[in-house]
């Protein structure tokens, strides 16, 4: 349907007879939604009208209104996003003060954390930051570990990495140290393997999984039997237990307890606060 916006000057055409066969034309459609109108009634109710200048003027401010308001209803939430935290830190040598995030204010001051499974991203970030702590000077690295496991070889990488370096490692378990992260926390430095209190210590055989054919899966069960005997001889010289006992005993999920752990001989001292020291 093609109409006439405003009134052309020069032409002799009837704006009453078009607009009243524009009228039988809307008539005999279905109504539907126009902008500024809301159905073809109202438009034809008001044709008479459509013939002068103001009419057309206040339809189009009224549509252009509408477009103005058209934005969102809901309200803009305006907040600042939840990021890693910062914390002031004063540079030793420098002297000034200057805001860093909290882990590289923990990692100025010798401490990691291990907060997640370990893969090989993580796995290579954790050594690449004992690497630089260890020469920079020779003290102590502490390790803290509240982690669900990991991958055996970014685990077995950490291990080589802590054997390797001059400072020595003290781990530290809180939470949960679950599978390899067990064994992160076992091979630390001895008499610097301490856990808090509530800590839960579980251990077991590292597993993985093969296709493909026959001697394909035998290689592959080949490779995981020799990394399991690994681990346990590296477990039995942590905690003077014999292999045979580490075998037997992590052939399913184990559980410890901090005074089970300590009695096992995965760990060497249970650090209890204080407050906690003073109510027993």
């Amino acid at each position: 349907m093609t109409t006439c916006l405003s009134p052309v000057a020069g032409t002799s055409c009837d704006c009453r007879q078009r607009t009243a066969s524009r009228s039988n034309i809307l008539a005999v459609r279905p109504p539907a939604q126009y902008a500024g109108f809301q159905t073809a009634d109202r438009l034809a109710a008001v044709g008479e009208a459509s013939s002068s200048s103001s009419f057309w003027s206040k339809t189009q401010g009224t549509i252009a209104q509408a477009r103005r308001s058209s934005g969102p209803t809901r309200q803009v939430t305006r907040m600042m996003p939840i990021g890693v935290p910062r914390v002031p830190y004063r540079t030793p040598r420098e002297g000034g003060w200057q805001w860093v995030d909290i882990w590289n204010c923990l990692y100025r001051e010798r401490i990691i954390f291990l907060g997640k499974a370990v893969d090989e991203e993580l796995g290579n970030q954790l050594v690449a930051t004992m690497l630089y702590l260890s020469s920079e000077n020779k003290k102590d690295l502490n390790l803290y570990i509240n982690c669900s496991g990991g991958e055996v070889v970014p685990c077995l990488a950490l291990h080589d990495t802590m054997r390797h370096i001059a400072a020595d490692v003290a781990t530290v378990g809180f939470g949960g140290c679950m599978g390899m992260s067990g064994f992160l926390l076992a091979v630390g430095k001895k008499g610097k393997r301490y856990v808090l209190p509530n800590t839960r210590i579980m251990m077991h055989h590292p597993s993985g999984t093969a296709r493909g054919q026959a001697s394909d899966i035998e290689n592959e069960a080949r490779e995981l039997m020799r990394v399991r005997n690994y681990v346990n001889k590296v477990l039995a010289q942590a905690t003077a237990q014999p292999v045979e006992k580490i075998q037997h005993d992590f052939n399913r999920n184990k559980y410890f307890d901090t005074e089970e752990a300590k009695a096992y001989g995965l760990i060497d001292q249970v650090i209890k606060p204080p407050r906690t020291q003073a109510l027993k």
